[in-house]
């Protein structure tokens, strides 16, 4: 680094000096931005290699950020293009968010309904290899170049997944990743109605009245909201689909900060009409932020039962700051907390990254701080500690290894492929118009699941009888999700798979108790 570099901090030195007064505060500043400075000038001069002037500095704010929470960070300028794309545009890749934690690319959510979620992919898997390249030492912003790429392009990744033993390997295609925010609406039966929110960008209030207002047309009057693995987006957006079950004058979520501005309280607004119907909230450790904030208000305010697992317990908020070359950074300036009081946020002091992800996505999502008690609008205790611990747990189903390793080679899609080529036009032709039969009778043969079990011990996946049987209905209904695409589209497909979905079978259980909840806020 030449000395050119030492003149902006100096006279940025100056200017602060000038502004603040010559006080023991400037002082100190003076002293640390001269420290600063130093220690870079001397990087420059004198390190044994050539060292690129804005990577240093670069790396000088990200680790500015790092001390200081887990969710504060700098965000280069061609990652910003990334981040705008995932929020308000679309995009063509695998569909997965990523980070690089300790050193290792890690999966920290696959978006729903992308080819990263088709194959199986999940949080926490630890990318080591992308195309036979090793990962080590790449950057986020190396790695979407790699993982991004035209639809239909193949890329093959290999992760190590925790609890697993040894890798997997999975054979992606690329595909167009729309940027929406409900992905899945539908009616479970003549009264109850199915949501599902991916994530909370800048039209998802708008796309939930949507889906609210058809299923209403269809006969809904009660709910179940899906909320799993949404790692959020805007505060305001969960703030606005909150107000929608509530009358006015209700506090859905209140932040605290240092700052100015950055305590703010967030009320339902007054209106002629609001939805009285019984809902229930599915959220699970892949649950963070906005979605907490709807799954924590709707269970404090005892408007709607939570259920499913403890959240990720994302509570930080950020302010976006974008800087000249395109760049910005997010500063976390303040915090979430529930109507009762709870802190949202997880505690992170003392924790490496690794083990503050790592936590979340761990087995003991159900942990409660009994000291950390706090009391719902009508008396019942909730806890504290990071994250929502749901009204009832259900733990995620799980499949066999042998299904995992099924999936990530591809077999699934190289089957349904082919039976599709030999069975797909005859089957559009017979259920085109009737969804309701298809959902009803549609099945694969015997022979054709034993063809899925073949197709496996050709690409070296030797057939386990014992793990097939475990997992026969999931294999089926997968197969059954990707006909209704062929024949529909992706909305039928997702209400094909979740036909089999345990969380929601017993979530349907717990609509006597909502149903209480919902008329104490009729006759209020």
């Amino acid at each position: 680094m030449s000395r050119k570099w030492l003149l902006p901090v100096t006279l940025l030195i100056v200017v602060i000096v000038a502004v603040t007064g010559f006080t023991t505060l400037a002082q100190t500043t003076y002293k640390n931005l001269l420290k600063v400075s130093r220690v870079l000038d001397l990087i420059g001069q004198t390190y044994v290699e050539e060292v690129d002037d804005t990577k240093l500095y670069d790396d000088a704010i990200v680790g500015a950020l790092r001390g200081l929470d887990p969710h504060s960070v700098y965000i280069p300028p061609r990652e910003m293009k990334r981040v705008t794309e995932e929020f308000q545009g679309n995009f063509e890749g695998i569909g997965s968010q990523i980070d690089v934690i300790n050193g290792v690319l890690t999966i920290v959510s696959p978006i729903a309904g992308s080819p990263s979620e088709k194959v199986g992919l999940q949080a926490g898997d630890r990318v080591i290899r992308i195309d036979e390249e090793t990962t080590k030492g790449i950057t986020v912003e190396d790695a979407v170049r790699k993982l991004r790429g035209p639809k239909g392009t193949k890329v093959h990744l290999t992760v190590e997944r925790p609890g697993m033993p040894g890798t997997l390997d999975f054979e992606i295609i690329r595909d167009k990743i729309p940027v929406y925010s409900v992905d899945t609406k539908f009616m479970i039966d003549e009264t109850t109605g199915f949501i599902r929110c991916i994530r909370f960008a800048e039209t998802t209030a708008d796309e939930i009245e949507e889906a609210l207002q058809e299923l209403e047309a269809k006969g809904m009057t009660r709910l179940i909201l899906d909320l799993r693995n949404n790692s959020g987006g805007y505060l305001e957006q969960a703030e606005l689909i909150v107000d929608k079950f509530l009358p006015g004058g209700e506090k859905i979520v209140y932040t605290k900060g240092r700052i100015p501005n950055s305590s703010q309280d967030y009320y339902s607004t007054p209106k002629d009409r609001y939805r009285t119907m019984p809902v229930v909230v599915l959220i699970n450790r892949g649950s963070a932020s906005a979605s907490e904030i709807v799954a924590g208000a709707m269970q404090d305010l005892d408007r709607g039962l939570v259920v499913g697992e403890r959240s990720f317990g994302k509570g930080l908020v950020q302010n976006q700051f974008d800087l000249d070359d395109g760049s910005a950074v997010r500063i976390t300036t303040a915090r979430y907390y529930t109507p009762s009081g709870r802190l949202i946020q997880r505690p992170y002091d003392g924790k490496s990254l690794e083990d503050y992800y790592g936590e979340a996505h761990g087995n003991d999502t159900m942990r409660t701080d009994s000291t950390l008690v706090y009391l719902t609008r009508s008396g019942r205790k909730v806890f504290g500690g990071g994250g929502i611990v749901p009204d009832y747990p259900i733990g995620s189903d799980t499949v066999t290894p042998y299904y995992v390793r099924l999936w990530s080679k591809g077999v699934f899609r190289d089957f349904v492929n082919t039976y599709l080529d030999d069975h797909g036009p005859k089957l559009r032709d017979r259920y085109k118009s009737d969804f309701a039969a298809f959902l009803k009778s549609f099945d694969i043969s015997d022979g054709d699941f034993q063809g899925i079990l073949r197709a496996g011990a050709a690409k070296g996946i030797p057939a386990d009888a014992v793990s097939a049987l475990q997992d026969q209905e999931e294999m089926k209904n997968l197969v059954k999700s990707e006909v209704a695409r062929f024949i529909w589209g992706s909305f039928e497909a997702a209400q094909v798979r979740f036909q089999v979905d345990p969380a929601i079978r017993k979530a349907m259980g717990f609509f006597p108790e909502a149903e209480k909840f919902a008329e104490n806020y009729v006759t209020k």
